[in-house]
């Protein structure tokens, strides 16, 4: 039995009490009346078991689906930490941005680019490129003309923004270990114009939003604005 007709049911008693109190007589109006008045209050009593009732399934429901996001995302952040795979990765990156509040999309136009991010309230459309090592990048990289016609240079509404995983994968229980996009490489992005990050710096750029509420916003219009080349954290951060 529903709210709305619990409710529906209590009006109907009601208008029956006023029925009996008008048409009935003698004993007969009274009990009717009586008995309408405490069908009301079990309808009442009824009612609010079910309001709570209601309110507490909703409650479990919400907590249910706060702990999957919670678990989804930390599994996303320990992928983007660890993994070397391209396809984990771009659903990881795509889970991450999503909770930053962006929008993210597959590219249909551009099939070289793994993701489209746009930001709200700002006109630039990042094209992602998701690599599974930071040493991918090299002059002779077969990507580089299907990606060179997506990215309109520094300060356009479209730019190219390449995240390279940087995970030393380690045996056993040694701590993990990250590395730096090679130097001939920081050089070559300098001299191209594209912006790269690794996805250590990713996961800090998600952590700083997060937690100490760093302005989405802000980092994109530094990519937006980037001249080329690896982004840096702290500068990032200033």
């Amino acid at each position: 039995m529903t709210k709305k007709t619990l409710l529906l049911f209590q009006l109907f008693l009601t208008l029956f009490a006023l029925y009996a109190l008008l048409k009935f007589s003698g004993n007969q109006r009274l009990l009717v009346s009586l008995a309408c008045l405490v069908g009301m209050l079990v309808v009442e009593k009824v009612e609010t078991s079910f309001t709570e009732r209601s309110k507490q399934e909703k409650d479990q429901s919400d907590d249910a689906s706060k702990k999957d996001e919670t678990k989804t995302t930390s599994q996303a952040l320990d992928v983007l930490l660890k993994s070397k795979n391209v396809l984990l990765l771009t659903d990881a990156i795509q889970h991450l941005l999503r909770d930053l509040g962006l929008v993210v999309s597959p590219s249909v136009d551009h099939p070289a680019i793994d993701r489209l991010v746009k930001i709200p309230d700002m006109e630039v459309t990042c094209g992602l490129k998701i690599l599974s090592d930071v040493a991918e990048l090299s002059e002779n990289w077969d990507k580089w003309q299907e990606l060179d016609s997506f990215d309109l240079g520094k300060g356009g509404k479209r730019r190219l923004l390449i995240i390279g995983s940087n995970f030393i994968g380690e045996a056993g229980d040694r701590p993990q270990r990250y590395k730096k996009f090679p130097a001939n490489t920081q050089k070559l992005l300098s001299d191209r114009q594209v912006v790269a990050m690794t996805t250590l710096a990713l996961y800090k750029i998600y952590m700083l939003c997060k937690k100490e509420k760093m302005a989405t916003k802000r980092i994109f219009h530094l990519i937006q604005h980037h001249p080329g080349g690896v982004i840096l954290l702290e500068r990032t951060a200033k």
